[in-house]
């Protein structure tokens, strides 16, 4: 696909430019980059979809440290590994305006979660991070990384990890630092292989925590002990105003401890069960 470089360096001023899907690969990615290194006015690039792999990653990673008004960036699906995962965590130790970061679907693992985390842990404008990658990459060691994450971080205010494989352990380790954490308020857990102990973890959290409004969930055997766990916490949780528990495996005793609980919470504005 042609490139408009006038819209790319912020001489044609849009606030917004939307490339995903259009077969870019890193070369393309290149161009992009040295015109978002000079643009004053663009705010929102999305360039999911297109495969620009690490060497375009790094490229958006260097053009992310200079460029001074782009918020929100959208790299789902791009085909960056552990060294395109690691450039952009380097540039955002030094970037002080972007505020929303897309990872969805792509294949880095440990490596490239470890340095992401360590870097948000000392980035003070990051609030929304997806992290959605490639089924059986993003298990246990990662989840305990991105644990030191959300314990660390007082700026990331939504994290999603929807459709990976963090398990009990991973949610034990995001649980704990959930009991400690003081800024996130929208966490999705769903689909992750969470069974009952890591709802319990996940439920202990939930009596301490004062900031986390929203908790998926969903797709996970927590079964009817991880619902008791979770429907005791709710009788003492006074923030979180949606819960999503959908597919969860909950029977008949699961659901029962939940309607009592919701008879003393005050909070709790949305439930969804089905």
């Amino acid at each position: 696909m042609p490139l408009n470089p006038l819209q790319l360096n912020g001489r044609e001023a849009v606030p917004s430019l939307d490339l995903s899907g259009k077969g870019l690969g890193p070369g393309s990615a290149a161009v992009v980059a040295a015109g978002v290194s000079v643009n004053a006015v663009l705010t929102d690039l999305n360039l999911c979809s297109n495969d620009i792999h690490d060497e375009g990653a790094t490229a958006i990673a260097e053009a992310l440290r200079g460029n001074g008004v782009l918020t929100k960036l959208d790299l789902a699906r791009t085909g960056i590994d552990d060294a395109g995962a690691e450039a952009l965590a380097s540039a955002l130790r030094v970037n002080g305006v972007l505020t929303t970061l897309n990872l969805r679907g792509n294949v880095f693992g440990d490596e490239g979660a470890k340095a992401l985390a360590s870097a948000l842990c000392v980035n003070a404008v990051l609030k929304n991070l997806d992290v959605h990658l490639s089924r059986n990459d993003l298990g246990v060691p990662e989840a305990l990384v991105l644990a030191k994450l959300v314990e660390g971080s007082g700026v990331l205010t939504e994290l999603n990890l929807v459709e990976n494989y963090i398990g009990d352990e991973g949610a034990k380790a995001i649980g704990g630092a959930l009991a400690v954490n003081g800024a996130l308020t929208d966490l999705n857990l769903g689909e992750n292989n969470i069974r009952s102990e890591g709802a319990k973890a996940l439920a202990s959290a939930l009596r301490v925590n004062g900031v986390l409004t929203t908790l998926g969930i969903a797709g996970n055997k927590i079964r009817d002990e991880g619902a008791v766990a979770i429907a005791e916490a709710l009788r003492v949780n006074e923030v979180l105003t949606k819960l999503v528990l959908v597919d969860s495996n909950i029977g008949d005793e699961g659901a029962a401890a939940l309607a009592s609980a919701l008879r003393v919470n005050g909070v709790l504005k949305s439930i969804d069960l089905r």
